[in-house]
């Protein structure tokens, strides 16, 4: 199959196609959201486990800690005890994925409260026993013991948990719940206006209960990010309540670790997180990193429990490190689904602190899109080049090569650059253009014949039409640089012609001379490029190649003059006012192509200084009152058909014609001057015009 040339139908097929995909791209319906999730597991997946820093550790709350304590639920008794054991191996900081939100008050602490009250009211108490009273109340008392040993570890994350309403979006501060007093303590102390934000926003919370949350050396939100089918692929790094913005319990266990101060860390939202000076944590508009899960359960070192309060842990295993205390026992009902599979809470809030410190996440921002949108646009200009040039096979060849090579390169990018680019979006693109546009050559390739004739056969004559079409190659529309030869023609007087005729004389008798003229050059295989009013313009050495181009355009010109000799006494005779012509040839490289605009209307042209110069030199004619007036350049292509200086004429040639210098003019748009020349011809050099 022949290479098809005309290419602007394929590139606005594909430009309409890839409007819509960026459109698509850009705001995505949520089943192009979905289906682009589940191929973030899949390359998850086939990317396989990975691993992760030793010094994060998991105390897990799990199974066999709860039927070796007997306990239904983890008490804050134990709680407290787990924490002063941990204490003493002297982690570096200790994180509780618990919410701790109302003291606990038991029947037996509110009963040894009151018999300690009436006690002390009596006259005479006996002051061993209030003491006794006063240590069972200490006893009873687990909110107090869990408050002296989170304070004496003093390197304790507690979370909180907010009611996030309408994610990324706005919130009038007067309409959030009172919080307690201590809560802008911990919120961001440094934060700047990033250029776009649109916050995670929580309307209240559930917080630690005042003696506890004071007691801790930070708190950080544990709010979990669903996506559309129930994964967890996101987290937010700060939530914004009211006026202030909160961190995440992740990223607080990694300021604590690095033993940065609060005002160390700097928040530019919708953008940026700052810690220190060696860890800057690029977020999306919401302050939100996409997790990058290393596996599936137990990846990170866990130690039960028991095993902690039962001193089987040597102390060194757990100094230095980061330590993450969250229920792993089923039926607590803080199970996560992820691209792997369902992790604990504290397994993902493990995997956040490991992504911060080791800069090791996800990245799918602005930059990803332009990726993506770069993808399709290269896509659309490839299958738009491809398609015209072969045939359906041989298109979908290098369609599946495309494919494969887009797919092995996304996931590269996501391996080993932990950068997700869409698959979904592009790659579907990429399929609708080869069907497309192989359907599209498929049904006009029969018709391309019939196309050219129908748009050129009204420019040129019936045998360049004939000549392109056997070979395509030469017509090559959209601007190329050719070498020509441009006539203009235009009627003298026409505008006082016109005031003195009536519109129907004016009409009748242009149409007389302009279709003369347009069968003159017809005849000299001219192609004709627009009549503006009385004049012409036609031009020669394009579409077809026309070597002979000058020779051609005056034999054209010295036509028309005959011709409209011819016009001229069938007016008289008829007892009409005659029309008389100035013609202007020049000769030079100029633009040729369809110009103008695709959407609404294209003339098949030619532009350039060359133009210019044929028109302003046909309308020199009326200064030096001749007929046919050719610039140096279009006598330079045919002086070697003209009469010798012996006036000798070649055979075949131009030797019926005279060239006489008229002057060196200064046309407007050149420095150096133009020699112009009239150009006589002899048989008609004695009959007046």
């Amino acid at each position: 199959m022949r290479a098809v040339k005309q290419k602007s139908p394929y590139f606005l097929l594909a430009s309409m196609i890839v409007a819509v995909a960026i459109f698509v791209t850009v705001s995505p319906p949520m089943f192009v959201d979905y289906l682009e999730s589940k191929t973030f597991d899949i390359r998850t997946l086939l990317r396989g486990e990975r691993s992760v820093r030793p010094d994060i550790a998991i105390v897990a709350i799990d199974d066999k800690t709860l039927e070796q304590l007997d306990l239904n639920i983890w008490t804050r008794e134990y709680m407290a005890a787990l924490v002063d054991k941990l204490a003493l191996m002297q982690p570096k900081v200790i994180g509780i994925d618990y919410l701790y939100q109302l003291p606990e008050m038991n029947k037996g602490l509110q009963s040894v409260r009151e018999l300690n009250l009436a006690y002390q009211a009596l006259p005479q108490a006996d002051k061993a026993f209030l003491g006794k009273l006063q240590t069972l109340e200490q006893l009873n008392d687990v909110d107090a013991a869990l408050i002296r040993a989170v304070k004496k570890a003093g390197n304790v994350v507690l979370a909180f948990a907010p009611h996030v309403f309408e994610a990324m979006s706005s919130v009038d501060s007067k309409q959030v719940s009172q919080l307690p007093e201590y809560m802008p303590w911990y919120a961001f102390m440094l934060t700047k206006p990033g250029p776009a934000y649109k916050p995670v926003v929580a309307q209240t919370a559930l917080t630690p209960f005042e003696g506890l949350a004071e007691a801790a050396a930070s708190i950080g939100h544990v709010y979990s990010l669903y996506d559309q089918d129930g994964a967890i692929r996101w987290e937010p790094l700060y939530v914004k309540i009211g006026p202030d913005i909160y961190p995440s319990f992740g990223l607080e266990i990694a300021r604590i670790f690095k033993e940065l101060r609060q005002q160390d860390v700097k928040v530019i939202t919708g953008d940026r997180i700052i810690l220190g000076e060696k860890i800057d944590l690029p977020t999306d508009i919401s302050g939100r990193i996409l997790i990058n899960y290393p596996g599936k359960r137990k990846r990170f070192t866990t130690y039960s429990a028991i095993n902690i309060l039962e001193g089987t842990i040597p102390v060194s295993e757990l100094k230095e490190k980061i330590v993450l205390i969250g229920a792993t026992a089923l039926g607590t009902g803080d199970i996560h689904v992820t691209p792997f599979t369902e992790l604990a809470g504290v397994e993902k809030q493990a995997t956040v602190v490991e992504n911060i410190l080791s800069l090791n996440y996800m990245v799918k921002e602005e930059m990803t899109t332009l990726i993506d949108i770069g993808a399709i646009i290269c896509f659309a200009f490839v299958m738009a080049l491809v398609v015209p040039y072969f045939g359906a096979f041989a298109s979908g060849l290098f369609f599946g090569f495309l494919l494969i090579v887009y797919l092995g390169l996304t996931q590269y990018a996501f391996v080993a650059h932990n950068i997700w680019v869409h698959v979904v979006v592009p790659a579907l693109t990429l399929s609708i253009l080869y069907t497309t546009l192989t359907t599209y050559r498929f049904f006009t390739e029969e018709n391309r014949a019939r196309h050219i004739r129908s748009i050129f056969s009204s420019y040129t004559t019936e045998k360049v039409v004939d000549e392109m079409i056997e070979h395509p190659e030469m017509l090559k529309l959209g601007g190329v640089r050719k070498n020509v030869t441009v006539l203009f023609s235009d009627v003298r007087g026409f505008t006082t012609f016109s005031e003195n005729h009536t519109p129907e004389e004016v009409v009748e008798v242009l149409n007389e001379f302009l279709a003369a003229m347009t069968d003159v050059i017809m005849h000299w295989n001219g192609t004709l490029d627009k009549f503006v009013g009385d004049e012409i313009m036609a031009f020669w050495g394009a579409p077809g190649e026309q070597e002979n181009h000058a020779e051609l355009a005056t034999h054209c010109a010295m036509h028309m003059l005959h011709r409209l000799y011819e016009l001229q006494e069938k007016w008289e005779s008829e007892g009409k006012e005659k029309l008389d012509i100035g013609i202007g040839l020049n000769s030079g490289e100029v633009v040729v192509g369809n110009i103008g605009s695709e959407s609404k209307k294209m003339d098949y042209t030619i532009i350039g200084d060359a133009v210019n110069l044929g028109a302003r030199v046909e309308a020199l004619t009326r200064n030096f009152n001749v007929h046919l007036m050719i610039t140096e350049f279009t006598l330079a292509e045919i002086s070697h058909l003209l009469p010798d200086e012996n006036g000798k004429g070649k055979e075949g040639g131009l030797g019926h014609l005279q060239p006489r210098r008229l002057d060196e003019v200064k046309v407007k748009g050149k420095q150096k001057p133009v020699v112009v020349y009239e150009l006589v011809d002899l048989e008609l050099d004695s009959r007046p015009l």
